[in-house]
């Protein structure tokens, strides 16, 4: 998602590489609307016509195994471990802080659009919505590129990670978010459409992340909160003039 490595101050304010990460934390978005609109109409044809008959017995403890790496008790440790080396790096909460609102965030959105849509499992035979299930979007496939894309996010900014490993760090994001899909289509957990719009929000929730992660400066606690949230804002809005920002 054109992220770089950062070795100075978190703060780089408003650059066209910042406006671009929000325009496409936006499409992001607009694609997720579009895919459920799809997935309620057309596309429930699709997903049905794909829905697999449940696995061989033998598969089932390793597809299990393989199901627990987007629970939220696997990946949230190894976020957790990479915010704590990053804060022995640089001595800084800011990692901790910006992982802990946008999961937070994360699990919120994919909440509420799951009570709202109420798909039914594939266990049903039926692609419905809005008959009180909680299949859409996937929480797992969200929180794959979510928590594991933050993990690499972090160590990009704020660790010293050169090109080669930041290539196979999203490598590895992209592989996980593959494996996810085919272990919950072949375990009989989600739709098709479930799994991919799953892996919109996380997208769209970490490029959301990144940008305003960029856009907004350390704030300084010193002078109250509500002067720090004055900060923020002036941050976050394009039109606001640059000056020197305070640092903690």
């Amino acid at each position: 998602m054109g992220w770089r490595s950062r070795d100075t101050d978190p703060d780089d304010g408003w650059t066209s590489e910042t406006a671009s990460g929000f325009a496409l934390a936006g499409f992001l978005w607009v694609v997720f609307v579009a895919l459920t609109l799809l997935a309620i109409g057309p596309l429930s044809r699709f997903d049905a016509a794909i829905n697999l008959d449940p696995p061989p017995p033998s598969w089932l403890p390793v597809l299990h195994l393989l199901d627990r790496i987007g629970q939220r008790a696997v990946c949230l440790p190894v976020l957790v471990a990479v915010i704590f080396w990053m804060w022995r790096r640089t001595g800084s909460w800011r990692p901790a802080v910006v992982s802990g609102v946008s999961v937070f965030f994360l699990n919120l959105v994919v909440g509420i659009l799951k009570v709202v849509l109420g798909r039914e499992s594939p266990h049903t035979a039926d692609p419905a919505f809005f008959v009180g299930g909680l299949a859409y979007p996937s929480g797992h496939t969200s929180n794959i590129v979510l928590v594991y894309g933050l993990a690499a996010y972090l160590l990009m900014r704020y660790g010293r990670v050169g090109h080669r490993a930041r290539g196979a760090l999203w490598s590895g994001v992209a592989f996980l978010g593959v494996l996810m899909t085919f272990t919950s289509l072949l375990e009989h957990w989600h739709w098709f459409t479930d799994l991919v719009a799953g892996l919109l929000v996380g997208a769209a929730v970490l490029q959301l992340t990144a940008s305003v992660d960029r856009v907004v400066p350390e704030v300084d606690l010193a002078r109250g909160w509500r002067q720090a949230a004055r900060d923020v804002v002036s941050a976050l809005d394009p039109r606001a003039p640059r000056g020197p920002t305070s640092r903690v």
